[in-house]
Order: structure tokens, then C-alpha cells, then sequence
């Protein structure tokens, strides 16, 4: 079964390189991004060529971001089923009511032996049939993220220390700050966004996923 799934790995990233011949991470690599947007929030859904699903919700400038991951054949049954439907007599940029609060959207697309394409729509748009069809693929890849639980990138034997700089759950950076008077529960406070929390120290796994920085000497 290991070997099937490397199998598989290695056929997704030799249908995903680049035609020139040029080296190109698959962790970088767009297959699929949804991005909508009003003044009011921001949703953008992306698919990597290695698999990973990035969700990104939230006010503009403020997004919490999710992560979830696929196989190979998972990833590789969701570029087919967009590749599937024909788009060629849709319209590139569509009609639809506006306002500030509507989001607008665009839907790239950058599969395997296909020209690049780029939608754009507002929220409540008509679709042809084959653009319905694709965006319900979409949301199956949105669910990844949605119902993903991360695991942790921490060491087995990682112990907070002030000035650690670690990623959250939900992609927000937070610098551990001191720990409690009984030294049960750790400060944090985010550079990112003016937030303080207090996490216990005996649960930290399940509230941060990876060590980012940490301060020499401490």
C-alpha cells in the first residue's frame, strides 16, 4: 500500500510539471484557487499540486487560515473531474447583481495539459452548467480544509520557552510571552494581530502545530 501511494505521489508530479522542462515545487504549484471577496470578508479555497488545501476565511486583511491534505489519487480525481467538463463556451467574466457587501470571484484554473483559465463572477451569478459542475468540485475541495485536524510538527520533546515563535492550528503566528504563576498554563501573544491567550501547558499539541523561531540563549 506505501509503495502504491508513492506510486501515485510520482505520477501526480510528473502530470503537473511544468511543459519547459523547468523544475517546479508541487508544495507551490496552484492546481485550482476560488478567491471571493467583498468589503465586508474574504474566502479563498486553493489546491496544491502536492495535495495540500489551503483555506483562507475570514475580514479582508484578517483571514484565518485552515489546511488539509489529499493523495495523490484524491487530488488526482479532482483535477479529472474538472478536466472532465468543457468551458470552452463559457463566458469568461459574468453578469451579476453587485453592491459593496457582493462578494466578487475568481476561479483559476492551471491543470495539467490545459491552457490557464480565469473566471471571474459575482455571488450570485448564473453559471453554465459545466461552470456549476466545476464549482461543486471546488467545495468538495473547500471540505478538506474545513473538516481537516492538523497534526503537529512539534518535537516529541518540545517544551514552550519565552521568545518561541509557533504556528496555530489555524496558521496564526503566536511568541510564547511567560507562563502562569503555577506554571500550568503558557502566555502567547500574536504578531500578526493584537491577541493575548493562555494555553495549558499540559495541551499545547492541540492548539499549535509547528515551532517557527527561537531566540538564541534562551
Amino acid at each position: 500500500m506505501i509503495a502504491a501511494h508513492a506510486a501515485g505521489v510520482l505520477l501526480l508530479m510528473l502530470a503537473t510539471a511544468p511543459a519547459d522542462g523547468e523544475s517546479e515545487d508541487p508544495r507551490s504549484r496552484v492546481l485550482v484557487r476560488e478567491d471571493c471577496s467583498s468589503t465586508i470578508g474574504r474566502r479563498e479555497v486553493t489546491l496544491f499540486a502536492n495535495g495540500t488545501v489551503r483555506l483562507l476565511e475570514g475580514p479582508p486583511g484578517q483571514e484565518a487560515m485552515r489546511l488539509g491534505e489529499v493523495g495523490a489519487e484524491d487530488a488526482a480525481a479532482f483535477v479529472r473531474r474538472i478536466s472532465e467538463q468543457d468551458l470552452s463556451e463559457t463566458d469568461l467574466r459574468g453578469d451579476s447583481p453587485g453592491g459593496a457587501w457582493v462578494e466578487s470571484c475568481l476561479l483559476a484554473l492551471d491543470l495539467p495539459d490545459r491552457a490557464p483559465l480565469r473566471f471571474r463572477f459575482g455571488r450570485y451569478a448564473s453559471h453554465s452548467l459545466a461552470l456549476q459542475t466545476v464549482l461543486a468540485v471546488v467545495r468538495d475541495i473547500e471540505a478538506v480544509a474545513e473538516t481537516a485536524v492538523r497534526e503537529s510538527d512539534l518535537p516529541a520533546r518540545y517544551e514552550p520557552r519565552p521568545g518561541d515563535l509557533l504556528e496555530r492550528t489555524d496558521g496564526l503566528r503566536f511568541e510564547v510571552i511567560s507562563f502562569t504563576a503555577d506554571g500550568l498554563g503558557v502566555e502567547l501573544s500574536s504578531p500578526d494581530q493584537p491577541l493575548t491567550i493562555y494555553v495549558p501547558r499540559d495541551g499545547f499539541r492541540r492548539f499549535f502545530v509547528r515551532l517557527l523561531s527561537r531566540r538564541n540563549g534562551s
